[in-house]
């Protein structure tokens, strides 16, 4: 069962052809298969005498709030559906060792930020060592960001995007510097992800590589590697929560909830439903207690209320002058789970609708970009990784409005445009050539 029987266009010259891509890498299969059971699953699990649950507060997930939820992946499937039909035009005349520069660009800037973000660890290795050997425990009052410099590390998913799709589906050799790279931006991410306590950094690496694994596994001849890759998220979901467990163990195991009173599975288990859950229930929570919608953009334009410079002044000009989930939350439910849903924030924001046709688009351009994913273009290669992880977000928060998909989407449209001016010479010398296009 796959996206797609076959691939669907030319690869350039001296490249492979993208394979057929497994059904849960597109975006109707994602919501149908995976996130419409996954809905029900944790709305059951959040409703169920767990000793792991942490749920504080009023319940507002009624059945008619889940209806909405199905309501809006439905629609999502549909939309992604209607996108997989539609072709971009021209074809995508890059080549692959074009690729390798953007690649190689962005990198380098992820590389220069992380340097500086946490250089007070690498100018002291006694500290670094401390950190890793668990001597010494960082905490984010104690690492200084500087906002436009700090942020530019959110460029890597956009190097991971390209040189996993080049591992997964071959042409040129790839060039030795982006190998180095990423050696070098993994375990920048993994540290990161300890010292920052930010769990999403490892997963938006992890995503775009999930996609060009899962589409080599899908041409494995061994037939067990076929199956399963056809479980996919279900498969990775055993994964997931151990990453989820550890990560929580360091921030969460010593609290007097949870501290001597259960075992790791059962902690890390009630633990992700609790989050999940209270991402729901929170959504709806806003629906129920507030007027909406609001028009104030605070969670799908999220990214412009915090922009530098820019910030202040589109806060002013849509009126928001206070966060209105912190105040649902200290009122009605637990502040330690503060994530809105990205299936009800939207509402929140918009409407119905206009947030149903809002997640409409955004599927409709999701299911574009992956086919020309699954046909090797560049431009799906860097875009869709984005919106395929926003797919996987939208139990939590609006995931395509936050800074830090910003900068992500920032890093891809800079490797695109190093792949035009690369192409740039070349184009202008096939113009001067009589009889090339």
């Amino acid at each position: 069962m796959s996206a797609y029987p076959r691939p669907l266009a030319a690869a350039p010259a001296g490249a492979q052809q993208a394979a057929a891509l497994p059904w849960w890498t597109s975006p109707s299969g994602i919501c149908l298969g995976f996130l419409l059971p996954i809905l029900f699953l944790i709305a059951y699990v959040g409703e169920m005498n767990h000793p792991g649950l942490t749920i504080r507060g009023l319940r507002f997930l009624t059945p008619s709030y889940l209806a909405l939820g199905v309501l809006i992946l439905l629609v999502s499937a549909l939309g992604g559906w209607v996108g997989q039909q539609m072709r971009l035009q021209p074809a995508d005349a890059s080549e692959r060792s074009d690729w390798d520069i953007a690649a190689i660009g962005v990198g380098l800037i992820a590389f220069a930020a992380y340097a500086y973000w946490f250089k007070d660890f690498f100018l002291n290795p006694g500290l670094l060592l401390q950190t890793l050997t668990g001597a010494y425990r960082p905490d984010r009052t104690n690492i200084e960001l500087t906002p436009g410099i700090t942020s530019l590390a959110n460029v890597a998913p956009a190097f991971f995007s390209i040189y996993a799709f080049r591992l997964a589906f071959g042409g040129p050799r790839i060039h030795p510097v982006a190998h180095l790279l990423c050696a070098v931006l993994v375990p920048l991410t993994i540290f990161r992800v300890y010292a920052w306590s930010e769990r999403l950094a490892l997963i938006e690496a992890s995503v775009p590589c999930g996609l060009a694994l899962g589409a080599m596994a899908w041409r494995s001849p061994r037939k067990w590697v076929r199956l399963l890759v056809l479980g996919g998220p279900f498969v990775a979901l055993p994964g997931l929560l151990l990453y989820f467990g550890i990560a929580e163990y360091v921030r969460s195991w010593a609290s007097p909830t949870y501290s001597g009173k259960l075992g790791f599975w059962d902690f890390a288990i009630g633990r992700m439903a609790s989050y999940y859950y209270t991402s729901l229930n929170n959504g709806a929570g806003l629906l129920e207690t507030m007027e909406w919608p609001t028009h104030k953009y605070e969670f799908t334009l999220f990214w412009l209320h915090r922009a530098p410079a820019l910030g202040p002044g589109f806060s002013a000009w849509m009126d928001l002058t206070h966060s209105q989930p912190e105040e649902f939350l200290a009122k009605f439910v637990d502040p330690e789970f503060n994530n809105p849903s990205g299936l009800y924030a939207v509402i929140c924001d918009m409407g119905i609708a206009p947030g149903i046709a809002y997640f409409a688009l955004v599927a409709a351009l999701s299911g574009l970009l992956f086919r020309a994913y699954s046909a090797g273009k560049l431009v799906g290669v860097l875009a869709y990784p984005v919106l395929f992880l926003s797919f996987l977000e939208i139990f939590r928060y609006p995931y395509l409005g936050q800074p830090r998909t910003f900068t992500w989407v920032l890093g891809l449209l800079l490797a695109l445009l190093l792949v035009y001016l690369r192409q740039l010479p070349r184009m202008s010398a096939g113009a001067r050539v009589p009889g090339v296009a």
